[in-house]
């Protein structure tokens, strides 16, 4: 040790930052307090998240029915669960430092060490008042109002969450996506927030970045490439992420709506050709999932089969072509049949899977919790993740962070 601690700050992080992983690092910077002093400079630590990808903590979701977000750890043996403890007992998800209202902040997404939230604003359902917060270090930012020359091509959207009233329906997609120049040497990073709304016979798309503090119009694709429904209207389904781009299953039709945010433009992909012969009643049924590569897979969950199995399909996205390379399937555990729920997220190789709580019975009814597992799609080791104590989730987003010891602020 004596040798190590003799060098220079600039070696010591070099060593450090080829570590193998967030939980290693924290094991070393614990041993020795040179290793501590160069890994808690600000430099160092954007330099490691930029190297290394967050692993995931846990779950932020919502019970059936009700507005409050509860985060639930990782738990042992996980990997994550120790800094995911760290991080229950660190952050607030209460949101309490977020200015208060008698409307209910629900959450829309999380991005990067970022929650977006949304409060019902004079009535609207489409458009709302948008904070975009740092539980961890208890920041936040008020996003300025869509600007009115925007707000006014927006006519009739379409509702696409449900809930209890004016205060929790919304007639908007609201996400985050990440800035192209999230530099390294960067103290705030920048993030982007979109904004789309889905109206009879038009898609509106609008983007707002943290730069420029203003929102502009995205050109959105044509309305007749979405939905033969026109008079229905077009409702998305499960908003999907990968390598940059955004997808969401279109209701009734076997289309995905695409949004590459590197170009920020919108593309209509048909995915006929992997959803043939399969019973599509849920859209978080297919999921993508990224590679190293810099590939897309997409898994499609055939779940409503005469034999009662759970059967994950993989895809090679072929970008844009009507080609798709079937890579592998999984056959999922035989309980799982009738427990599982859908994918709700994906990292580093693994699903992140949704399933109720085991029935004694066929007959028995009563759902006491909701549990989350993780498949390797390597070597198709399966365990669980966390759980919950609602008997059900309406929404529910993987949160993939670092330790707060490794952690900088994101506002």
């Amino acid at each position: 040790m004596a040798d190590l601690t003799s060098l220079s700050d600039d070696v010591l992080a070099e060593i450090l930052l080829r570590v193998p992983s967030p939980s290693d690092l924290a094991r070393a910077t614990a041993s020795c307090a040179s290793f501590r002093r160069v890994a808690s400079s600000p430099r160092f630590l954007r330099r490691f998240r930029s190297l290394h990808p967050p692993p995931p903590l846990g779950v932020l979701c919502c019970p059936d029915g009700g507005a409050g977000f509860q985060f639930h750890p990782a738990l042992p043996p996980h990997p994550s669960a120790p800094a995911a403890r760290a991080l229950a007992r660190a952050a607030d998800f209460s949101f309490a430092f977020l200015p208060p209202s008698y409307r209910p902040w629900l959450v829309r997404d999380y991005r990067d060490g970022r929650l977006l939230l949304d409060r019902a604003a004079d009535g609207s359902t489409a458009f709302t008042e948008v904070a975009v917060c740092d539980p961890l270090f208890r920041r936040y930012r008020l996003l300025p109002h869509i600007p009115g020359d925007l707000a006014a091509s927006v006519e009739n959207p379409y509702v696409q969450r449900s809930g209890d009233g004016a205060l929790q329906a919304r007639s908007s997609e609201i996400f985050l996506a990440s800035c192209d120049n999230d530099l390294v040497s960067q103290e705030a990073p920048a993030f982007t927030v979109i904004w789309m709304a889905c109206c009879r016979g038009k898609l509106v798309a609008f983007c707002f970045s943290s730069e420029s503090q203003q929102w502009r119009a995205l050109s959105p694709p044509e309305h007749y490439a979405l939905s033969t429904r026109r008079v229905m209207g077009v409702r998305l389904g499960q908003r999907n992420h990968a390598h940059g781009c955004f997808y969401w299953m279109v209701a009734l039709t076997h289309r995905w709506l695409v949004l590459d945010t590197r170009k920020m433009e919108f593309y209509i992909v048909d995915i006929s050709p992997v959803l043939t012969g399969r019973a599509m009643m849920f859209s978080n049924q297919i999921t993508t999932l990224e590679s190293r590569e810099g590939k897309t897979t997409v898994v499609v969950s055939d779940v409503f089969r005469p034999d009662k199995r759970c059967v994950l399909h993989f895809y090679m996205f072929m970008y844009f072509s009507d080609r798709w390379q079937h890579l592998n399937r999984i056959i999922l555990p035989e309980e799982w049949g009738y427990r599982f729920r859908g994918i709700i997220g994906a990292s580093e190789g693994y699903l992140f899977i949704k399933l109720d709580h085991p029935k004694e019975s066929l007959e028995d009814q009563v759902e006491r919790n909701v549990e989350y597992s993780w498949l390797d799609v390597k070597t198709l080791q399966l365990g669980s993740f966390c759980q919950t104590s609602f008997p059900t989730v309406s929404e529910a987003y993987l949160y993939s962070g670092f330790p707060p010891s490794l952690s900088l602020p994101s506002m």
